[in-house]
């Protein structure tokens, strides 16, 4: 992972940043950071127009390995609310927050969200974590926001920080927080329906990025490219990756829209079948909304699937 380091002058400015904003004024538009764009949309639907709301990752950019612009330094001293994504998926936040040297900003005050509360976690390491594990996230697997039902609890979330900086607006917030969720409710049941065919099949992707939203729609996390989480894939492991997949007739195979497709490729005319590409992000072309993402990633894994 690549580490972002302050110079004297950045520091400076996001101390004389944090001297000048502080927290937001009564009656003020709420300035929200968050650390991805899938928490940045999700932010916009409960906030409405009482927020702005800025990304620091940019779509279809390798969340794990975000370098911060000079620019989020007072971006994150201005914010009147911080929202996080946590299971070590944005580190690279960790040195902003230290820099802001704001107590409300960080874990536990009232300018911090963290955006996986109460959220089960999946594929939590059970055993030691070395150098050759890979990217193994010590609280589990971090994707947790490609499950559109756990979109609610960062919703909640999120609802929760901006009554806590915002409480003269609570009730809007409330109103959005509810239409959101009835919008995901209304959803699912055309989701469902989509992916029901194929409830129990095999999939296989890239990463571990969707491990949520397989297990949400039935469906099984069969193999990864990547022989372990964040490595290249490697000639053996994709030979016996082949392999399986022959022997058990799995036949969907799913790429994030971050990754190379030459291993992909590989795949596919080995085991006479062709890949989907579905997007990594919000903000990737044709994803504008969080409703958008899960539209588009159910209707790719139902064409790879089919």
């Amino acid at each position: 992972m690549k580490t972002f380091r302050f110079t004297r002058a950045i520091a400076g400015a996001l101390l004389l940043g944090t001297a000048l904003f502080g927290a937001p004024r009564a009656g003020a538009v709420v300035k929200v950071v968050a650390t991805l764009p899938e928490l940045a949309a999700i932010t916009r639907e409960v906030g409405g127009n009482k927020v702005s709301v800025y990304s620091i990752a940019r779509p279809n950019r390798n969340y794990h390995s975000i370098e911060p612009r000079p620019s989020d330094v007072q971006r994150v001293a201005r914010a009147g609310l911080v929202v996080r994504s946590g299971l070590g998926m944005d580190m690279w936040m960790d040195a902003l927050m230290r820099a802001a040297n704001n107590s409300a900003l960080n874990v536990g005050g009232s300018r911090y969200v963290d955006a996986s509360a109460s959220i089960p976690r999946l594929d939590v390491p059970n055993t030691q974590i070395t150098g050759a594990s890979g990217d193994v996230h010590p609280g589990g697997n971090p994707h947790y926001y490609y499950d559109p039902i756990y979109g609610k609890f960062i919703a909640r979330n999120i609802l929760k920080g901006l009554i806590r900086v915002d409480s003269a607006n609570a009730d809007f917030y409330r109103a959005n927080y509810k239409a959101f969720n009835a919008g995901i409710d209304a959803r699912m049941k055309g989701w469902n329906a989509s992916l029901a065919p194929f409830r129990g099949a095999s999939v296989v992707t890239y990463h571990e990025s969707f491990a949520y939203f397989l297990r949400r729609f039935g469906l099984r996390e069969y193999g990864h490219l990547e022989p372990k989480p964040g490595l290249p894939p490697s000639a053996s492991h994709l030979n016996a990756l082949i392999g399986n997949m022959k022997r058990d007739k799995v036949r969907a195979l799913v790429i994030e829209s971050i990754y190379p497709t030459r291993s992909a490729d590989l795949v596919a005319r080995q085991t006479k079948q062709n890949f989907v590409v579905v997007p990594y992000s919000v903000g990737s072309p044709g994803v504008t909304s969080y409703f958008d993402l899960i539209d588009t990633l159910v209707s790719g894994f139902k064409k790879a699937l089919s």
